[in-house]
């Protein structure tokens, strides 16, 4: 078979020098030709549509050697990669999934009634207007990046004659994933040529990816501010987006063009278009089969399989110390990090690695490195905690009582939240049959002064106030001050009552109500 391939060979005007079997490959020691990368794409191609060496499809690889040019023709099986619709089935799957993490980011944007439901994450799939408002704000924004991303990598497969899939869209249900999908990828189904081709195919999807985000952002940002929905003043403990240099250069171009009248909510396009950047930023990182890993290899040969590893420790530093002045740890790089190291940290040559770049592609490639500079996110997800927050202590939370008898207990109310001013409470009990429930501030402690106001000072109504029409008493605390009050619990003469549990509410002026629950237990029944 060795002398009807260099026969093939001779025939495309490859000079051979000396041939030989090595076990796994035919080895043609050639001299090199005045065009080396043309003539190598006409041999790969023509090896690519010959039928004349029985089953086996061989592929050519180029390697030099201290002064020889060794052609290496490799046998491969042909695989028959038959019509499926597997393509077709995950991309339906991944509007559907992108469409429910939409939906729920959507009821949480309009501050919808459903989320304070039971399995309310389920409940949206069967509420139309909530899930084609999802559909239309985040999965389809979103599935139009993804999309241009794996079709600008496919055109350029194509582009290179390489037999290439149609994106396999990843499909991942929201409560695992918060944007409803891992992203896409093609098949490419034979080894890259050349240089040209490695770093065209690698940078192709990030560029196409973020043409399309930055268009969605920028609309994103516009739609902030037509429906201006104002920011909470407490949502408690929350989940915030990092951001990168990308996204706050856009931002700065949109209030150039359209300055914010206020603080709101991001609309989901934003999310969606930051979800554009976030991906674009982690196919460009330098390692492995990563887009990034492409272009490193295009530009720097065997040297790029360093910065796999380079990679790795910083993401695991990342993990643990985040970087100082950026941003906090994010736990979710150690699990990046390990599906680089087990999906391969090593980059497999091109066929031929010999010819020369060019200065166009080399452009392109520093290119995307800033990219990946700009739209990396240290913390992409990070908590803050409220400034707000209150402690309630009680000497007693049990009440042992028979019918006619009262008793007391003291209860702190603490304002232990960084928020400067005045906090605003309402204080009130439940109401339960046959017992009184009364409650009387005996004073106010102030933190900047250690002072305390109680009832016979002139200052007491600047700190508290009782409304006896509504049965709530209203305190105002700064930050550190805190109240103290006497609960008195009296049950009625000659009457029953049942075990029961009430619930003391303080509400506070952003409408989060904080509880604390006693227990009252009726002495004559034990």
């Amino acid at each position: 078979m060795s002398k009807s391939i260099q026969k093939f060979i001779e025939g495309l005007n490859w000079k051979v020098e000396d041939s030989k079997w090595d076990g796994n490959a035919h080895l043609f020691f050639v001299k090199e030709p005045e065009n080396l990368e043309r003539k190598f794409e006409e041999l790969r191609l023509a090896l690519k549509v010959a039928n004349t060496f029985g089953a086996s499809r061989l592929f050519p690889m180029l390697r030099r050697t201290g002064n020889e040019l060794i052609l290496v023709i490799l046998p491969q099986p042909s695989y028959d990669y038959y019509e499926s619709k597997i393509n077709l089935y995950l991309l339906l799957a991944t509007f559907f999934t992108t469409t429910w993490a939409g939906s729920m980011w959507w009821a949480s944007y309009a501050d919808s009634s459903i989320i304070e439901m039971s399995w309310w994450w389920l409940r949206i799939l069967i509420s139309p207007q909530i899930f084609f408002m999802g559909f239309l704000t985040f999965s389809l924004p979103l599935m139009l990046i993804l999309g241009a991303h794996e079709m600008g990598h496919y055109y350029y497969a194509k582009k290179h004659n390489l037999d290439a899939s149609l994106p396999f869209f990843l499909p991942m249900p929201p409560m695992i994933f918060p944007f409803g999908t891992m992203g896409a990828f093609i098949s490419i189904r034979e080894p890259i040529p050349n240089r040209k081709a490695l770093l065209d195919v690698g940078a192709s999807g990030p560029i196409a990816g973020l043409i399309i985000a930055i268009p969605v952002t920028l609309l994103g940002f516009w739609l902030t501010e037509l429906y201006a929905v104002s920011v909470p003043v407490d949502s408690g403990d929350s989940l915030f987006l990092g951001s990168s240099f990308f996204f706050e250069l856009l931002f700065s171009i949109s209030e150039n063009l359209n300055p914010s009248s206020g603080d709101y909510l991001s609309h989901p396009v934003v999310l969606a278009g930051w979800t554009g950047f976030f991906v674009t930023a982690l196919n460009l990182m330098p390692a492995g089969q990563l887009d990034g890993g492409h272009i490193a290899r295009s530009l720097l040969g065997p040297k790029a399989n360093i910065l796999s590893f380079f990679v790795i420790i910083s993401l695991v530093f990342m993990t643990f110390y985040g970087i100082p002045g950026f941003g906090p740890p994010y736990m979710g790089w150690a699990v990046y990090a390990l599906l680089i190291y087990f999906l391969g940290t090593y980059h497999p040559p091109p066929s031929e690695e010999i010819s020369p770049l060019g200065t166009s592609r080399i452009v392109v490639g520093l290119l995307t490195g800033m990219l990946l500079f700009t739209t990396f996110t240290p913390s992409p997800i990070f908590t803050v905690d409220s400034p707000f927050s209150l402690d309630i202590d009680s000497d007693d939370n049990e009440f042992f009582q028979y019918p006619g008898e009262t008793n007391t207990t003291s209860i702190k109310i603490w304002n232990n939240g960084d928020e400067e001013g005045w906090e605003n409470l309402s204080v009130s009990f439940d109401e339960i049959e046959n017992v009184t429930i009364s409650f009387t501030v005996n004073f106010v402690n102030l933190s900047y002064n250690s002072k305390e106001v109680n009832s016979t000072s002139d200052e007491f109504q600047k700190y508290v106030f009782y409304d006896i029409e509504n049965n709530v008493t209203l305190v105002n605390l700064s930050s550190g001050d805190y109240v103290n009050l006497t609960l008195t619990i009296t049950t009625l003469d000659n009457t029953t009552f049942q075990d029961t549990k009430f619930v003391m509410k303080v509400k506070s002026r952003t409408e989060d109500v904080y509880t604390s629950t006693f227990h009252l237990y009726n002495r004559e029944k034990q």
